[in-house]
């Protein structure tokens, strides 16, 4: 008889065995599929584009066959996410299973996208938490597949630049499809099948068509030659039309007057020429003469921003201004129809009014010095939410700290959350400025993101660069340190053999840099390592090694975090009574220095200690505590491992409140899926 096992369908666990006499399990059970409903909000003034829909429409024939991969294409601002929205409002219905939505141009990482994280962001919005969540793009990818197996899903995929970025991203349920939005035709999408839909720019009659609508006033019926001449400066393209429309709106003069003022733009089409429709340039140009001084001023100061959006206080630094100032001078961008509002005092740029206030901002001679400015905030915020989060942990760099910038643990994890593709952004600006003193600042900040949320192409980046930074300023404890982390985002990618390869310069680094406390944050990782390679009495070696320096340095804190370490290993070891022993010492420790972040995550072990040993109602207790600290710093996936081990510690005696406990714990993981934190 044939005892195998093949195939990428099994979720969670698997036991294969020739002859099984008593077997007892315990799951927890994956958390409820959700349904998605992720596309952003339609643009009002969507004209025609009847054949393109059309095209779409063509699909809902097909709804029974495989999954359909349709390739939008043309150039920027032509509308094409807004061509996937509006037929997804039409067609939505059919897609019961939801829709799922990623800008892939708002992931690129050195020119690539870590395709693997817009995975795990679909399988959160599915109601996947991220226990269940492998770490491999293959394994991945099985998973989302085996997931929307028998629903039928719609996708939107905004600008795309490579067709493998795509594929593992299409679901294999019939009935599926998925949009691609891409300035590039991505022929090897279509040589696969993909069915191409090319977005052209507005004819004169839908051009004018848009202007009247936005405009509602008669003047394009008055002035109808006019009108298709403005169509004609502006190439068609939406965006363009918009702006002008807007500048319009706000002006009695004539259509004719105003296209006139385009024509006169169109001397400057050469130096802002997008994709070969230079009048796109005269229209943001014309747009931009049009603004007050201090609008103009933010306007460039924004042009500096190096992430894709920014809040209000980003913009108030930016621009040099008060945040009240900033919000007055933010209304008239929007009505400009240069800016767009996200909600929650969140606003960004179009890709090609972005690419236009950059120019204007390098123009005007500033550029650099409001952009360190601005990527100077955003360290300070950083460093403050590190404070908030991690309390007196080791920190190389000597700075002052705003310790009122963040209400407490949880107010400075959701903003870092929230601002963490502008924190790369800024790490990455400050590399390509050569502005080392900053990015190595910004490494050892952004630990406190990391450690909390699974980010970790975003880590890994931030790391090598922080390294590279601190090696060229000859930093010795600096760069060990950034290496030391180098290995922790590998570790926490779940690439053990890169972690392990990284090691050894980590290190001889440590060795030679004359900073001992920063040596045993290595001998830690280190430890980490040969831990997930199974190699216990190596990790216990390590974690004791650091442990011994941390003393002699008389750092408590240290000594505990290492004894927390080494419970770890213990427990997988079978040794639960040794680790009861370690984590005792550990914990007056951190109760005496407040760290409340580590005396949670030391309750956390220690009732998984007790409950290995049978000792349930001591179980309970450190985890009731445990469960208390983790919900007070706003810590959800810690709380809800705290929950779950309780349920077990409380199973046999209260099988209600267990019930209770997983059902919470489920919902703090759908919680912080569904944000894609």
């Amino acid at each position: 008889m044939s005892n195998e096992l093949s195939g990428s369908q099994v979720i969670g666990t698997a036991v294969q065995a020739g002859s099984i006499g008593t077997l007892n399990l315990s799951a927890h059970a994956p958390p409820p599929v959700l349904v998605p409903r992720q596309l952003p909000a339609a643009l009002p003034g969507f004209v025609n584009r009847a054949d393109e829909m059309a095209q779409l429409d063509e699909l809902l024939a097909e709804l029974n066959a495989g999954p359909r991969v349709v390739v939008v294409s043309g150039l920027g601002g032509v509308g094409k996410t807004g061509l996937g929205v509006h037929w997804a409002a039409r067609a939505g219905s059919r897609f019961e299973g939801g829709h799922l939505y990623a800008d892939l141009g708002a992931r690129r990482h050195g020119g690539g996208v870590e395709v693997g994280d817009v995975l795990a962001d679909f399988l959160r919005a599915l109601g996947v938490g991220d226990e269940w969540i492998p770490a491999g793009l293959a394994e991945r990818g099985s998973l989302y597949r085996s997931v929307v197996a028998d629903r039928k899903i719609f996708v939107l995929l905004d600008n795309v630049d490579q067709p493998a970025q795509v594929i593992p991203l299409v679901p294999g349920s019939p009935g599926s499809v998925v949009i691609v939005t891409s300035r590039r035709r991505l022929t090897g999408l279509l040589v696969s099948g993909a069915r191409p839909v090319h977005l052209e720019p507005l004819d004169t009659g839908d051009g004018v068509r848009l202007i009247g609508e936005m405009l509602s006033d008669g003047r394009v019926d008055d002035e109808p030659e006019a009108a298709a001449e403005l169509v004609r400066l502006c190439g068609g393209l939406p965006i363009a039309l918009r702006v002008c429309a807007a500048r319009l709106a706000g002006r009695r003069v004539g259509l004719a007057g105003f296209s006139a003022e385009l024509a006169d733009e169109r001397r400057r089409m050469t130096r802002l020429a997008v994709e070969g429709v230079s009048s796109v340039s005269a229209v943001f140009d014309a747009a931009y003469a049009d603004l007050p001084e201090e609008a103009a001023a933010l306007y460039r100061g924004l042009g500096a921003h190096p992430g894709p959006e920014f809040s209000l206080e980003a913009m108030a630094v930016a621009g040099g201004v008060g945040r009240d100032e900033a919000a007055r001078l933010a209304e008239t961008l929007l009505e400009a129809v240069l800016l767009e509002e996200l909600g929650d005092g969140r606003y960004r740029f179009h890709d090609l009014v972005r690419l236009h206030a950059r120019e204007r901002a390098e123009a005007g001679g500033e550029h650099l010095d409001v952009r360190r400015r601005i990527v100077e905030w955003y360290l300070g915020r950083a460093r403050a939410a590190d404070q908030a989060v991690l309390g007196g942990r080791l920190r190389l760099a000597e700075v002052t700290v705003d310790d009122e910038a963040f209400a407490g643990s949880a107010a400075a994890i959701e903003w870092l959350d929230l601002e963490r593709i502008n924190l790369v952004a800024a790490v990455r600006a400050a590399a390509e400025h050569r502005w080392d003193d900053l990015v190595w600042w910004f490494g050892e900040a952004l630990w406190a993101l990391y450690d909390n949320r699974a980010h970790h192409a975003d880590e890994l980046e931030v790391a090598r660069l922080a390294a590279r930074a601190a090696r060229d300023l000859g930093d010795a404890p600096a760069r060990t340190r950034m290496l030391n982390q180098v290995v922790r985002a590998l570790l926490r990618a779940g690439d053990l053999d890169a972690a392990a390869a990284e090691l050894p310069g980590a290190l001889e680094a440590a060795a030679r840099c004359g900073h001992r406390r920063v040596e045993s944050a290595v001998l830690e990782s280190a430890g980490l390592v040969r831990q997930r390679q199974g190699d216990h009495e190596g990790a216990i070696e390590l974690f004791r090694r650091s442990q011994a320096i941390n003393a002699e340095m008389d750092n408590p804190r240290g000594v505990a975090l290492q004894a927390y370490h080494l419970a770890g290993v213990l427990i997988e070891a079978g040794r639960y009574a040794e680790a009861v022993a370690e984590l005792g010492r550990a914990m007056p420790i951190m109760v005496t220095i407040q760290d409340r972040l580590s005396q949670g995550k030391i309750g956390v072990r220690l009732g998984d200690a007790y409950l290995r040993l049978g000792r349930r109602p001591e179980a309970r207790a450190a985890l009731h505590t445990a469960v208390q600290i983790m919900e007070a710093l706003h810590m959800p996936l810690r709380e809800a491992r705290a929950l779950e081990l309780l349920a077990d510690a409380t199973e046999d005696e209260d099988a209600d409140s267990a019930e209770r406990y997983r059902r919470r714990a489920r919902s703090l993981r759908a919680a912080v899926d569904t944000t894609g934190t």
